[in-house]
């Protein structure tokens, strides 16, 4: 296919994501995708044209966050790791992308809503100081140690104040992130308490909605009798255990209440 049909859609492809036309990109990666391989940039090489292997990339990186406003993970990752040469290449055979981090940080936000931690500090070690350097970087570090330390309500303000979200793509990990949250605390109020007002649950757990709290309680298998939400006990469980999740349970708690009666 000639060079002028590939500048053609290339344009076309970056008109359609400056306007939020995602499904419009979508249509159009693949074809450019397949012009990439036939140019032979699609991966770079030194004896690539610069302005080519720039224009590559940057089709690459409009496709990985595409992905991300079209929520497929799967497609999102298969990005990743067809832009890594670009980033990764000891020759640096592009200049640095202004969207290198960004998408960096949301690979590591990403692995950090599927709990997948080994994965997440794995690609951290190859961010040297960035993660305090950075905001992107900083973004997704910062969530995984507020979840380490059990300090949700700093995971929740972070994830659902705009003003915190450092770009618009963070925010589509958001509902799986605070899942994964919800659920970290759910496993700890069933190792620290037999039960729990419901109004305090629904509260602990950071729910807006009484319906998606029901859901949530009937997925986990809890009973709810006379107004209080009874969990399922486990053997064998520590004294030592049951006081440390205890405190987190009640920080977190004395935060709700704060919450309602800012509210």
């Amino acid at each position: 296919m000639p060079q002028k049909s590939f500048e053609s859609m290339t344009q076309e492809l970056v008109g359609a994501f400056s306007t939020k036309d995602y499904k419009k990109c979508a249509q159009l990666l693949p074809p450019l995708k397949v012009l990439l391989s036939q140019l032979n940039i699609l991966v770079p090489l030194p004896s690539s044209d610069l302005h080519q292997l720039v224009i590559a990339r940057d089709i690459l990186e409009i496709g990985a966050l595409t992905s991300i406003h079209l929520r497929d993970d799967v497609l999102f990752n298969r990005y990743i790791l067809q832009l890594a040469p670009f980033y990764t290449s000891k020759t640096k055979l592009t200049p640095e992308s202004a969207n290198a981090k960004k998408l960096t940080a949301l690979r590591l936000l990403l692995l950090l809503s599927r709990n997948e931690i080994a994965e997440f500090h794995t690609l951290l070690e190859t961010l040297e100081d960035e993660a305090e350097t950075d905001p992107y970087i900083r973004y997704p570090v910062m969530l995984e140690r507020w979840l380490m330390e059990g300090s949700y309500d700093k995971v929740w303000n972070a994830t659902t104040m705009q003003s915190e979200v450092p770009a618009e793509e963070f925010t589509v990990f958001a509902d799986i992130l605070i899942n994964t949250m919800r659920n970290d605390i759910a496993s700890c109020s069933e190792k620290a308490y037999s039960s729990l007002p419901v109004v305090n649950a629904e509260h602990l757990l950071f729910f807006n909605s009484q319906m998606e709290f029901l859901n949530f309680i009937e997925e986990r298998g809890w009973i709810v009798k006379n107004d209080r939400v009874y969990f399922p006990q486990e053997s064998n469980e520590t004294l030592e255990n049951r006081v440390s999740v205890e405190n987190i349970i009640e920080n977190t708690l004395g935060y709700a209440r704060e919450l309602e009666t800012i509210v």
